[in-house]
C-alpha cells in the first residue's frame, strides 16, 4: 500500500521507518508469489499495472477488515459488545430490572440483553450451568460457590385490600396484622425470602398463619384482592399495583429486603461486570421512590 500509494520507493520507505533495498526486495517477492508485475518501474517513475491496483483495493479493504477487529476485540475486552443472559426474581421487575436495563442499554448499546424470570431456589444452578451469566435476586439464596453484590434495600410494606379496616391508615404497626391469615411467597421456591418475611412476624411478637394460596400466583392471576388475606412485600411492588389491593407503611418500619447481584467467577465475563458497574451507580445510595 506504501509503495502503491506514493509511487516512489525512497519516500514509500520513508513512511514504513525502513532502509529501501528490503522494501524493494519485498515487494519483488510479493509479485513473485502471485505470479504477476504488480508495478512497471522506470528511471522516471513507478506506476500500478491492472494487477497493482486491483490488488491495492484488496489490501486497503483487508487493513481496514483488520483494524475493525481489533477495535471490535478491544471493546468486547471492556464489555462493550457481546450478549447477557439475566435471571432475575418476580420482585425485581418493578422497579429494579427497569432501571438496571436502561441504565446499561445507555451505557453500552452493542451488549444484547437476554432475561428471564426465575425462582431464587433455581439461580444458583442456573449460574452454574451457564444458562444465566447474572441474577438479579430478592433476598437470595446463599449458596457456595456463588459470588453475591447487593445493590439495593428497600422497606417492607404491607399489602391489605380495599376493603380491609386498616387499609385506610396511612401506616400501622406489623403487630396490628396478629392473628390475620397472610399469604406469602411459597418456601420452597424461595426459602430465603419465606423464612425473611415468617422472621419479620415473629420479631413483631407473632406467629403468621400462613395460607396455602401464593403471593405470587394470586397477584399474577389477580386474584389477591379476593383472598381474605394480608401480605408483607418490598416497597416497589406497589409502583403497579392492583386493582382492589392498598400498600400500608409499616411504623416502625418492620425491616428491609435486599436485591443483590448473582454470579460466579468462574464464568464472570466483560459484558457481566460492566453490568454490575452500572448498577453500582444505579442505585447508590437511592432508596424507592427517590
Amino acid at each position: 500500500m506504501a509503495v502503491a500509494e506514493e509511487l516512489n520507493f525512497s519516500r514509500a520507505a520513508e513512511r514504513l521507518h525502513m532502509a529501501q533495498p528490503p522494501l524493494s526486495v519485498a515487494i519483488r517477492q510479493l509479485e513473485q508469489e502471485l505470479g504477476t508485475p504488480l508495478l512497471t518501474r522506470t528511471t522516471r517513475d513507478v506506476r500500478l499495472t491492472d494487477a497493482g491496483s486491483a490488488f491495492l483495493q484488496g489490501a486497503r479493504a483487508t487493513l481496514a477488515g483488520i483494524e475493525r477487529t481489533v477495535a471490535e476485540a478491544r471493546r468486547a475486552a471492556a464489555g462493550e459488545l457481546g450478549r447477557l443472559r439475566i435471571a432475575f426474581s418476580w420482585g425485581a421487575r418493578f422497579v429494579t430490572l427497569p432501571a438496571l436495563g436502561q441504565a446499561f442499554r445507555s451505557s453500552y448499546p452493542d451488549v444484547h440483553l437476554r432475561t428471564e424470570e426465575m425462582w431464587n431456589s433455581r439461580m444458583a444452578d442456573a449460574l452454574e450451568s451457564r444458562a444465566a451469566d447474572l441474577a438479579v435476586s430478592l433476598c437470595a439464596e446463599i449458596v457456595a460457590g456463588v459470588r453475591y453484590e447487593a445493590i439495593r434495600s428497600e422497606p417492607l410494606i404491607a399489602i391489605v385490600t380495599d376493603d380491609h379496616p386498616l387499609a385506610a391508615e396511612t401506616e400501622i404497626a406489623l403487630a396490628a396484622l396478629a392473628g390475620e391469615p397472610f399469604v406469602m411467597f411459597p418456601r420452597e421456591l424461595a426459602p430465603r425470602l419465606y423464612e425473611s418475611l415468617v422472621g419479620v412476624c415473629r420479631r413483631a411478637g407473632f406467629e403468621p398463619q400462613i395460607r396455602s394460596e401464593s403471593f405470587h400466583a394470586s397477584w399474577e392471576l389477580g386474584v389477591l384482592a379476593d383472598v381474605p388475606a394480608v401480605a408483607l412485600a418490598p416497597e416497589s411492588v406497589m409502583v403497579n399495583p392492583r386493582p382492589g389491593l392498598v400498600a400500608v407503611a409499616l411504623s416502625p418500619p418492620a425491616g428491609r429486603v435486599e436485591t443483590a447481584i448473582m454470579w460466579r467467577e468462574e464464568h464472570d465475563s466483560a459484558p457481566a461486570a460492566a453490568f454490575r458497574e452500572v448498577a453500582r451507580g444505579v442505585f447508590a445510595g437511592a432508596r424507592v421512590g427517590e
